[in-house]
């Protein structure tokens, strides 16, 4: 055999091992890392339809309450104003259950007996036969069941027109006070399709195989991997814990095929660039191409343990070791452009943050709504009124003397001033609660339109926001703190909507912040330049409450890490800072310590700014 020939044939088996050693590379870290990145889409779908899931019926359990925890209810639970009460709140009965967005909603008194009840479809608008009693029947043989806490329990149910997502509360004061009086219990259909159709998922319920071990069934989630699609399975229970149907999602392999061709055009490639390399002289291929080929390979098995893969080298030489280059680079960029579009996909998972931190926005908003009703209610003396009507019937009687009818003309006339007052005062707080209900108008407002479009950014006066906000929190929660606002105009590119509550958010928190003192309240609001950056405007809002310690400065604008060392919480900050984030600019809090107060600063563009950005 010729040495050419020998060296062709030794050229052409070494070529054939590296050909199949970095086959085994990407087989072996690069192709495991796609499947495992399918596995995660698959679980986090999975995740995506259960928090769907639980989404539903916290929006169910909010409807709920509003009923349950209310004065009126609870009357009407004892069979007090039966008439006006559903005159009033419940007819006509389509409208009751479709302004709640529910199909059913049902009271049941303490005797578990229906004092009311409608369940209808929404689309065809006609009643649903059977399902009040079924859902009341359910209630009856479980009548543990938002019996006793003063919150709502949410989760699933079965009936004879499929399953239902159901929230039941107890009916209690509005203050959440006095023996339950019965139940509020409102259901809505589980619609497959549109949770579909919201999650983009795939997914069906399936019922189980009869006879059933309940008792063995797995509490995870099952994940299966199919030739074109990977198979997530988890039991689905109901809202007292017992196994309803199996719950299973299936995503597609796309990823794992994406990664296959990958690797097989890189194999393709290198094969091609091999056999032309062939036919160069041997010398050449010694001193020139053989080293390069290690250093490449070498470079293809590293490939597979960095998070990103990084471009190879020898691109710029025009033969076949720098073709080979290229192609790896090419596939490299596919790999890194798939795995960036994962990351994206990752971001459709914060809108339920969205959501939760609207639903945190609308409980402050109503807060001050509750605690002015509440002032409204002690104007009126019971006693009081109780007199003055005493003494109008004595005054119409014809029984009454000259010297007695006098007096009681002195009363009513002595009575006057402090109905004035009384109507004045009820007048003035009567305008808190507009205010403080038009802003849980807006903040819905605002929410249903951000599903159709992106956040709007227009110029915002901050000071006339910041007097709203602190008029409808601190105003109405803290009376006797001291409220120090600038007075100085000052307006900034944002949206008036969320960086209103943005602010209450904040005065919220510094208000909580007070009540664990002692000492009188104080919180102050200045607006200046920024230090750091001229083009932005700096707002600073301190507290003189708890203050913080310096490691949970950063912490404390992080999901579920609470200001309150008393209180769960840690959703109004986290929300906080996404929504700036989201307008372009910074939030941050600063602290001397605990019981030195806390200061937290937003720094947003100046108006000027975005005017000289877009001229």
């Amino acid at each position: 055999m010729r040495i050419s020939s020998k060296i062709n044939a030794a050229l052409f088996g070494a070529f054939a091992c590296g050909t199949l050693a970095t086959y085994a590379v990407l087989e072996s870290t690069i192709k495991p890392q796609f499947d495992a990145i399918e596995r995660s889409t698959a679980q986090l779908n999975h995740k995506r339809v259960t928090d769907a899931f639980e989404a539903f019926t916290e929006k169910l359990k909010t409807a709920t309450q509003d009923y349950a925890f209310w004065d009126e209810t609870y009357n009407f639970m004892q069979g007090e104003n039966s008439e006006d009460f559903i005159s009033s709140n419940l007819m006509p009965e389509f409208k009751a259950v479709e302004n709640l967005g529910v199909n059913a909603l049902v009271f049941l008194d303490a005797g578990h007996k229906v004092r009311w009840g409608a369940a209808y479809d929404l689309e065809t608008h006609e009643p649903l036969d059977n399902i009040v009693e079924e859902i009341a029947h359910f209630s009856r043989s479980h009548a543990y069941i938002g019996g006793s806490e003063d919150q709502a329990k949410r989760g699933i149910i079965r009936t004879t027109k499929g399953l239902f997502l159901v929230a039941i509360a107890p009916a209690l004061k509005s203050d959440r006070s006095g023996d339950p009086m019965g139940k509020v219990i409102s259901a809505k259909m589980l619609d497959v399709e549109a949770v579909k159709k919201l999650t983009g998922v795939d997914f069906t319920l399936e019922e189980f195989p009869q006879p059933a071990n309940y008792e063995a069934l797995h509490e995870g989630v099952d994940l299966k991997s199919l030739d074109e699609h990977v198979q997530t399975i988890s039991v689905v229970r109901s809202v007292i814990g017992r196994p309803l149907v199996y719950l299973k999602v299936t995503s597609p392999r796309d990823v794992s095929k994406a990664g296959s061709a990958a690797i097989w055009s890189a194999m393709t490639m290198m094969i091609m660039a091999g056999l032309a390399a062939l036919g160069v002289l041997w010398a050449f291929l010694a001193r020139t191409i053989v080293s390069r080929v290690s250093s490449l390979k070498e470079h293809f098995a590293t490939a597979g343990s960095s998070g990103k893969i990084k471009p190879a080298a020898y691109t710029n030489n025009n033969d076949e070791i720098g073709d080979l280059a290229r192609s790896f680079n090419s596939m490299a960029e596919q790999v890194n452009l798939l795995r960036d579009a994962l990351a994206d996909s990752a971001y459709m998972s914060g809108l339920s943050e969205w959501a939760a931190g609207t639903l945190h926005n609308v409980r402050n908003g109503l807060t001050p709504v509750t605690a002015t009703t509440w002032q409204v209610q002690q104007i009126f003396d019971g006693a009081w009124l109780k007199n003055i009507e005493t003494a109008a019937k004595e005054l119409e009687g014809t029984s009454c003397t000259p010297e007695r009818r006098k007096k009681l003309n002195s009363f009513l006339l002595g009575s006057a001033p402090r109905f004035v007052e009384a109507a004045r005062k009820t007048t003035d707080l009567t305008a808190h609660i507009n205010d403080a209900s038009r802003a849980v108008l807006d903040i819905v407002a605002e929410f249903e339109s951000y599903a159709n479009r992106k956040t709007t950014l227009e110029p915002v006066e901050l000071l006339q926001l910041i007097e709203a906000a602190a008029k409808s929190t601190i105003g109405i929660r803290m009376r006797d703190a001291e409220l120090i606002l600038p007075h100085t105009p000052s307006s900034i590119t944002g949206n008036e909507i969320i960086l209103r509550q943005v602010i209450a958010n904040i005065f919220v928190n510094a208000a909580e912040a007070i009540e664990g003192q002692k000492r009188s309240g104080r919180i102050e609001v200045s607006i200046a330049p920024s230090e750091h950056n001229p083009a932005f405007t700096r707002i600073a809002i301190s507290d003189n409450g708890e203050g913080l310690e310096a490691n949970r400065l950063e912490a404390i604008f992080r999901r579920d890490v609470s200001t309150r060392s008393r209180t769960a919480g840690g959703l109004g900050l986290h929300w906080c800072a996404n929504a700036v984030k989201i307008m372009g600019g910074t939030i941050h809090a600063e602290s001397a310590g605990p019981g030195q107060g806390a200061t937290i600063i937003l720094e947003l563009p100046r108006l000027e700014t975005k005017l000289q950005e877009a001229a």
